[in-house]
């Protein structure tokens, strides 16, 4: 076992053997959980909302559209007028 210590921010290191043990890289991101008595932190993934198709088309909306003020009711409606666009 290794200790550590809780620094300014609420900042921890992590032990450079469970770095490389778990492949961990610099920026990764990680929930963060109590489980009975000990911190849990467990590697996550988090995939992009949108494509990179469908951002420039964000793009172009938001240039075409801007004045007209076009309104969705959901964000559902939003990613379905997107999807279109970009077929």
């Amino acid at each position: 076992m290794t200790i550590t210590k809780l620094k300014a921010k609420n900042q921890i290191t992590l032990p450079n053997a469970i770095v490389k043990r778990l492949n961990l890289k610099q920026e990764e991101l990680f929930s963060v959980d109590i489980e009975d008595n000990y911190i849990k932190l467990i590697p996550v993934d988090i995939n992009p909302r949108y494509t990179a198709a469908e951002l420039q088309a964000i793009d172009r909306i938001v240039e075409k559209e801007k004045d007209k003020g076009k309104i969705f009711k959901s964000d559902k409606e939003f990613s379905s007028y997107i999807k279109k666009l970009t077929k």
